[in-house]
């Protein structure tokens, strides 16, 4: 054994030193483009190897090779050549045209754990390139992606300073939820982090087979992003990007001014006595309302209020505030700024970068700010020709300073829409308004206190590529992640104030009534949270890529991954501070603070491979698997496997299908299947019982209420991973000459053993039932790509894109539902599917109205003007029956709130140094229902009506849109009169950009030189009602539209 392995190493070093006697060559040229315009930055190669170099400014380049090496010259957009080194002296002159190419199928495209050319691809697999996300402003990357890959969802659920976006792909995931793993350089990260001028590209792995090698945190997708790295052999660049940017809302509520709103108050609250159900005295007088139109007719401070008769220490409001409009006047700034430093010699490239994002909040009232902060460094070195090192480091820092209720579940947009517009912002002495009830949204963000976040995100990756022999690659790496979040809050007191002591000096402050402190914001308090972790993550793998007689590519990998978290909290809250003036925790009169405190931690390992074979380039295999072990289960049931294959068929290879070849460039067929487990469970440790811990009994021992700990819960003793297995059909084509390039796939999800709640068990058992793998979930849908590349003469290119995608799940299994209760889920429901009454106008006589029973929905007396329901099962009743499938009384299936048919438009073109885009994105078809203010006015007499509900049910006004108005009762029920289509079409962003003549700018040292001006969410097409915006469908803080100045310099 000792002899064989001797002659082994012995074999292996005498390659290695027949290698080095080898004669290198100094290969040296120019790259060009079709004008004859040098290229910089082009990849030069050795093929094969990962020895290879980039051309300088000047498109040129030096390599050293040997006689017999084909170098590979690469560049994004252009096709890719092979030049083959001949000769036998020390030096060769090879120069290189590259020819723009409408479609790269030879471009590389990264993957899980490697790159693969774009050609061999056989996985359902989506690419973005630094050219489309450099094209406009970004202020996270998830705003760069919506609308861009079809079946990629981004969504975000308020426009708030500083909030980040979520990622979907294709569909409805699990009842238990589930999103896409998003890797960063192949380290798992927040996207909303990272600084999205620092990404190079963004590929996204859609089905199973493509995303099994990365297990069961990729049952729903990867996103993978890779970020940009300096290149050999080019001198320093310092490239700098700045722009500024004003914000406003998208769209707000219209609320009804003080006059309507009292006549509107007045005629609900009649309703209420006439039907039933509403007693005692009137809110509002008719003094109140011609008050009010005094105001109206002469808006000063004094006729805003008048003191109350009833309590004359407090005042009556009839004035006329819009407080929509109070809360967001105008615009608000945001400002961007980047520089990074990028380059390398033969060996060493380097890549260092600064990025910083402030956006200012929308709230008149006080200072909402929010900043981050982005340093990265990235650097990569060949020691030897067989072994490089990289390392990579980021610090992402991020700060939101705002109001502290904001950040307490205090909503000022929303509750802006409950504050009545009789209410001035200010009384007449300068005191905020406000008493009792009335709570003033404006006082309350202006001095009611502040809140801090912030957070420190720390990366550091160090990695080696060894090639210890031809056509063997062993990479590994090791990431180092502390984070570090910290929030702060305090709530501070203020006073209210009424009408002047003395009755009549109204502008006074000091003659003012005191009423004591703002009940919102009493008693004061302040509030801190920390919370550290430590995340770190290793991976090995070896691969093996090598052509056989020319028709045989093979490339296999095999590899290894693990990763584990750690995290610590605690949180302190305390009232009744000593001095408002220094809000710390210890300067306080609470006698029982809250302190909470906790720990975690999970782990996850894997081992996985993947083999390649691509015959004479037209027959394409791949096959895909991974073995997994997550902490999140029991030792029975940790380990799990998740195989996967793909297979390609390039058509347009084949012998037979030259004669067309002029017209169909390029088309391929594939196919895929894998499974893939999902760790995505609702906590870190379901295997194990738990036991709920409290302060307080429900009992008194003594004279105390103890501490108290509640029964362990169940555990099912099959509690395991759910299965989520993929079949992906695709197909990618291009046409005359790959101008005209698009792919269509069609797929079949099915998450098999979801986690739901098992039948409840009897009380006296003191516990819930224990989760169980019961429930199946099938989703289908497909995605359409289309785009045409070309251009009209010499100086004018364009490009047209177009996606749309859609997708439908179904329950298929459901065993906790044994009598299909509508409540919960059941087999064949549609996911996002609403169930509701269907409707047949407004009754339009009380005889009509009293005819039917309606007093399931609605306790009281029905009159005209109320909602006129149809009785679905003739029993001259409306109700829901059971409530189940069976018998769902009258209602049924009206609409689904499900997105379908997601699409986006994107238009581009060049001329000369003028460039242009146009990105339009949106939804064919989704049903909404809406609820509160902005939509039905009085849900309860506290609302306020938008001035979409002046069209209301009278006798003068029976063709009303609305129903009669009340407080709240049965019109409101979900029905199909008042359901709403939320499709829409957005102009999300124009661009356009003019770069300054090359000669001017090289004359004073500039390399580029880009100006540009940018509108995003310039304007919508919707049936929507005004108050909402069709992306958030609720009333919470707008998204915005935005206008931006900037520029693109490069050194």
């Amino acid at each position: 054994m000792k002899v064989k392995f001797l002659t082994v190493i012995w074999f292996v070093l005498g390659c290695c030193f027949s290698a080095a006697l080898a004669q290198t060559i100094s290969v040296k040229g120019t790259v060009t483009d079709e004008s004859k315009l040098p290229m910089p930055g082009v990849s030069v190669v050795v093929k094969g190897t990962s020895h290879g170099t980039s051309t300088d400014i000047d498109g040129k380049y030096e390599l050293q090779a040997k006689a017999g090496d084909v170098l590979e010259f690469s560049s994004v957009g252009y096709t890719t050549q092979t030049k083959k080194v001949a000769g036998s002296g020390k030096s060769l002159s090879l120069s290189v045209v590259l020819k723009e190419s409408t479609q790269e199928l030879t471009e590389v495209v990264v993957v899980g754990y490697g790159t693969q050319k774009k050609e061999n691809l056989t996985g359902a697999i989506a690419t973005v390139d630094a050219k489309v996300l450099e094209s406009r402003p970004l202020t996270t990357i998830g705003q760069g992606l919506q609308g861009v890959i079809p079946n990629l969802n981004i969504s975000t659920s308020n426009g708030r300073p500083g909030a980040g976006s979520s990622f979907n792909i294709r569909g409805f995931t699990s009842i238990n939820g589930g999103s896409p793993l998003v890797l960063v350089d192949g380290v798992q990260m927040d996207p909303n982090q990272i600084n999205p001028n620092d990404v190079e590209n963004v590929t996204v792995l859609k089905d199973a087979a493509s995303a099994a090698i990365y297990g069961g945190r990729a049952a729903f997708g990867v996103v993978l992003i890779t970020t940009k790295k300096g290149k050999k052999s080019t001198p320093m660049q310092i490239n700098i990007s700045t722009d500024y940017s004003i914000t406003r809302p998208t769209r707000l509520p219209d609320l009804v001014n003080s006059v309507d709103y009292l006549k509107m108050y007045m005629e609900a609250d009649n309703t209420g006595r006439i039907s039933g159900g509403r007693t005692g005295s009137q809110n509002f007088t008719q003094t109140d309302l011609e008050k009010a139109q005094a105001y109206l007719n002469n808006p000063t401070p004094a006729n805003s209020v008048y003191p109350d008769p009833n309590d004359p220490k407090k005042y009556r409001y009839v004035g006329n505030t819009n407080w929509v409009k109070e809360m967001f006047p105008g615009w608000a700034p945001q400002a961007q700024h980047n520089v990074s430093l990028s380059g390398g010699s033969e060996k060493t490239t380097y890549l260092a970068s600064v990025g910083m994002f402030s956006q200012d909040g929308l709230f008149k009232a006080a200072k909402q700010k929010f900043e981050r902060y982005n340093v990265t460094l990235s650097l990569n070195t060949d020691i030897t020709k067989w072994l490089s090192l990289h390392l990579k480091s980021a610090i992402n820092h991020k700060d939101n300073n705002q109001p502290s209720d904001v950040g307490l579940g205090f909503s000022p947009e929303r509750f802006a829409t409950d504050v009545k517009p009789l209410m001035p912002v200010y009384h007449p002495d300068g005191h905020f308004s406000g008493q009792g009830n009335f709570t003033n949204p404006f006082a309350v963000i202006a001095t009611g206190g502040r809140s801090t976040y912030k957070s420190d995100d720390i990366w550091i990756t160090s990695g080696f590529t060894l090639t210890p022999i031809k056509h063997v690659k062993i990479v590994g790496d090791y990431t180092w992640n502390p984070y570090h979040h910290n929030g702060k809050s305090f709530v501070k007191q203020f006073k209210e104030y009424g009408a002047p002591t003395d009755g009549t000096s109204i502008y006074d402050p000091l003659k003012a009534t005191d009423l004591g402190y703002y009940p919102h914001n009493n008693p004061s308090r302040v509030s801190e949270s920390n919370s550290h972790d430590l995340y770190q993550a290793a991976n090995i793998y070896a691969q093996y890529e090598n052509t056989f007689a020319e028709k045989h590519y093979v490339k296999a990998m095999v590899g290894y991954n693990q990763e584990e978290k750690h995290n610590e909290s605690f949180n302190v809250s305390t009232k009744n501070l000593v001095n408002q003036d220094y809000p710390f925790l210890k300067l306080n009169n609470d006698e029982k603070p809250s302190v909470g405190s906790g720990i975690s931690d999970w782990a996850l390992i894997g081992s996985f491979f993947r083999l390649n074979y691509v015959f004479d380039q037209k027959y394409l295999v791949e096959v895909n698997g991974r073995y997994d072990g997550s902490s999140r289960f029991s030792r029975e049931s940790r380990y799990v496997f998740s195989p996967s294959a793909s297979l390609g068929w390039r058509i347009s290879k084949e012998k037979f299908f030259e004669p067309i070849n002029t017209i169909v460039s390029d088309l391929k067929l594939r196919a895929s299947y894998g499974k893939l487990p999902n760790q995505q469970v609702s906590a870190l440790y379901p295997y194990l019982p738990t036991m709920g811990y409290g302060t307080k009994t429900g009992y008194i021992f003594g004279t105390q209420q103890l501490p108290y700990v509640s029964a362990p819960g169940l555990v099912s003793n099959n509690f395991t991973w759910e299965e989520v297995a993929t079949r992906n059909f695709g197909v990618d084509f291009g046409f005359f000459d790959n101008r005209f390039t698009g792919s269509f796939d069609y797929y079949i999800r099915n998450t098999n053993g979801m986690l739901v709640s098992g039948i409840p068990l009897p009380a006296v058992l003191g516990t819930g039932a224990p989760q169980r793998n019961a429930a199946d979930l099938e989703t289908k849908g497909f995605e359409l790509v289309l785009g045409w590349k070309d251009k009209i003469g010499e100086d004018f290119k364009y490009n047209v894109s177009f996606n749309l995608a859609d997708s439908r799940s179904f329950i298929t299994k459901y065993d906790l539902n044994p009598t299909n209760d509508l409540g919960h889920y059941y087999v064949g429901r549609e996911i996002g599917e609403i169930w509701g009454y269907e409707t047949e106008g407004l009754y339009q006589t009380d005889a009509e109205a009293a005819a039917v029973d309606n007093s399931k929905l609605g306790n009281y007396k029905w009159l005209a003007g109320d909602v006129k329901y149809k009785d679905l099962d003739g029993n001259n009743k409306i109700d829901w029956g059971n409530n189940t499938l069976d018998n769902p009384g009258d209602r049924k299936i009206i609409g689904n709130s499900q997105a379908r048919y997601t699409f986006g438009l994107n238009l581009g073109g060049e001329y000369k140094n003028l460039d242009f885009t146009v990105f339009f994105q949106g939804v064919g078809k989704r049903d909404a229902v809406l609820g509160g203010a902005y939509f039905w006015g009085f849900t309860n007499e506290w609302d306020v009506p938008a001035t979409n509900q002046l069209d209301h049910w009278t006798p003068d006004n029976r063709d009303a849109y609305y129903p009669r108005l009340r407080f709240g009762g049965g019109n409101m029920n979900t029905q199909t009169r008042y359901m709403q289509d939320a499709s829409y079409i957005r102009l999300k962003q124009i661009t356009i950009g003019y770069t300054l003549p090359k000669n001017v700018m090289n004359s004073v040292g500039i390399q580029n030189l880009r100006l540009f001006v940018t509108g995003q969410n310039l304007c919508e097409w919707t049936k929507l009602l005004k108050s909402y915006d069709p992306e958030l469908l609720s009333q919470d803080y707008p998204i915005n539209r935005i206008i931006t100045l900037g520029l693109q310099a490069r050194f």
